[in-house]
């Protein structure tokens, strides 16, 4: 479920065609399909508001969001 909200705000936020969404999986480069430093916070604006979290400023890199399982495993470190 978590997975899937994830996966649904970053194909809003990158704005990709349904075939390109389709070829994501949890390990797929994110950054192959346009995200950058910009987009990463478009993301995390939106998971705060769909998940009730705040994300520190330090974790605000491409590196930690890169691929759905890393902004999954993000978004668990704040739900705690």
């Amino acid at each position: 479920m978590m997975e899937e909200k994830i996966k649904e705000i970053v194909v809003t936020v990158l704005e990709l065609s349904q075939d390109d969404a389709d070829m994501i999986d949890e390990d797929t480069d994110l950054t192959e399909y346009g995200l950058d430093s910009m987009t990463c916070v478009e993301v995390v604006v939106n998971l705060e508001e769909e998940f009730g979290i705040t994300v520190d400023e330090e974790d605000l890199l491409v590196e930690n969001m890169s691929t759905i399982a890393g902004i999954k495993d993000l978004v668990e470190k704040y739900e705690d």
